[in-house]
């Protein structure tokens, strides 16, 4: 029943039924109405043409309009519905327009520092102008004085989350897309949430409707909220609108007491520590902030926690609680997020930033990749330039269709120079892009459409800190469990799974 639930809200379903009526469109015009299939096709078409002229004079990625286009073209009938239902919806922007209402709450306590801008310059100037970038449009500034700890996998990571949940004196701040209440993971953090209520912290917590309407029980929000534990539910389902495809909370954040910051790929449910086995050995990463930059996930957090609260709070005793527990540590880190109906796109330039400004290497992790012209170009350029690009993708896919649309961008971006490597233990959920041992970006934003451009994401951009060494290595460490991808592995790919991938190429933006 879950599992039928989650199809029923999904784009799929809507899709399907869609085109279900473009096929008997079809029929009756064939059959029943050919007196009068003219006017239909000549309405169709009329109409058809009007949403393409709307599409192209959008300001929007082309790959998105070149899709829209096609299929307005070919199956006008669907693809009119199947547009309009995805782009009339008011849920998105309503909450869009509170968040950005929320940023501007509490701008105030993020301000430059120019020592820091300075300092960032006199490294790189063009990482200064970089910083500058997210500071404006990522919503946080960049930091000095802040300690990072990386965590190659999920188990790790688990552990220091409970270590420092336990120790909370004022108060917790959790954001998450998936939980799941069966999990033993979530069990032994709940109870420590439950604890920490009853001695006084405050606790608080997000998680997204649609990442866990299999995973958490109808109004677990009510529950939680009568262990003490404040609850919102991030765009709650509504039957006919609340589908995949609109914008949904993908980020995973704590924070505690302003001290420490944990983010990366990791959920809270069983088979991101290995408790579970679903896809094989579950590689994931994250990783723990202590010092001046947890006010940037501070706040984040916060501004999405105003988009349901009748009036907006000033957070500045929570952002600002960071400064009170100083840290020395070298480099600089940038908390930033990524919204979307804004038109920035801030995870999609971090990454292109990483490869156009690369002289050495780039190495990425991601589950999927399905990237769009402006992302293939910059990793082929990078390696046309002599830059060392790898990126290591999962063997055991959670989502087959995912897995095999990745697989037609394999042959284009071998050709151009970049190694690829599936991760042949299990399944890869790490989020990650590094170059040079200068510059690094971990985080929830994902190689794909979805999370380039229609999540809310977050993820921190790490220069010249200690911990980009261990990145380094972790990576290193994964390419030798990794089988290389030649072309010729290629040509012995499943030839139904290839034609499965260029077929679903074809509507990628919207999967």
């Amino acid at each position: 029943m879950k599992k039928l639930s989650k199809l029923l809200y999904s784009n799929k379903f809507f899709a399907l039924l869609m085109l279900l009526m473009q096929i008997a469109a079809f029929i009756a015009i064939f059959i029943w109405i050919s007196d009068y299939s003219k006017v239909l096709m000549g309405f169709t078409t009329l109409l058809s043409a009007v949403m393409i002229i709307y599409e192209v004079n959008r300001t929007e990625e082309t790959t998105f309009k070149m899709t829209w286009i096609t299929l307005i073209s070919i199956i006008p009938i669907f693809g009119v519905l199947f547009y309009l239902f995805t782009r009339t919806g008011t849920i998105s922007y309503s909450i869009n327009d509170d968040y950005n209402k929320a940023q501007e709450v509490n701008k105030k306590y993020l301000t430059e520092n120019e020592e820091v801008m300075k300092n960032i310059a006199l490294t790189d100037k063009l990482e200064g102008a970089f910083a500058g970038y997210l500071s404006r449009y990522g919503g946080s500034p960049a930091y000095s004085d802040t300690a990072v700890q990386y965590y190659p996998i999920g188990e790790r990571m688990y552990e220091d989350m409970k270590r420092e949940l336990a120790k909370a004196e004022k108060f917790i701040f959790m954001e998450f897309f998936i939980i799941n209440s069966t999990s033993r993971m979530w069990h032994e953090i709940l109870e420590i949430l439950k604890q920490k209520a009853r001695q006084g912290v405050e606790v608080r917590l997000i998680y997204d409707a649609m990442g866990c309407l299999t995973t958490l029980p109808r109004h677990y929000n009510e529950l939680l909220e009568r262990y003490g534990i404040k609850c919102h539910v991030f765009s709650p389902i509504v039957p006919l609108i609340s589908t995949h495809q609109n914008n949904r909370d993908h980020r995973k954040i704590i924070v505690i007491d302003g001290d420490v910051a944990f983010s990366g790929g990791i959920n809270l449910a069983d088979e991101y520590i290995n408790e579970k086995e679903r896809f094989g050995h579950w590689k994931d990463t994250g990783f723990m902030l202590r010092g001046d930059a947890v006010a940037g996930f501070t706040s984040m957090f916060l501004d999405m926690w105003n988009v349901y609260e009748e009036n907006i709070e000033d957070g500045g005793e929570y952002i600002t609680a960071s400064e009170k527990t100083p840290v020395s540590a070298n480099g600089f880190v940038i908390p930033f997020g990524d919204t979307p109906l804004d038109d920035m796109y801030i995870g999609k330039r971090a990454y292109i930033h990483n490869l156009d400004n690369a002289m050495d290497y780039v190495y990425i992790m991601t589950p999927y990749l399905v990237i769009d012209d402006e992302m293939y170009e910059s990793m082929k350029y990078a390696a046309q330039r002599g830059v060392d690009v790898k990126i290591i993708m999962p063997h055991i896919p959670d989502k087959p269709y995912a897995f095999y649309l990745a697989r037609t961008y394999y042959k284009e971006l071998i050709k151009a120079g970049i190694e690829i490597y599936e991760y042949t233990p299990g399944f890869v959920h790490a989020k990650m892009s590094i170059s040079d041992g200068h510059r690094a970006i971990v985080g929830t934003i994902n190689h794909d459409y979805r999370s380039l451009y229609l999540h809310y994401e977050c993820a921190a951009y790490m220069l010249d800190v200690p911990a980009i060494i261990d990145i380094e290595r972790d990576f290193k460490d994964t390419i030798e469990k990794s089988q290389k991808i030649t072309l010729e592995d290629i040509r012995h790919f499943n030839i139904f799974t290839r034609l499965i991938g260029h077929i679903t190429r074809l509507v990628a933006p919207l999967l």
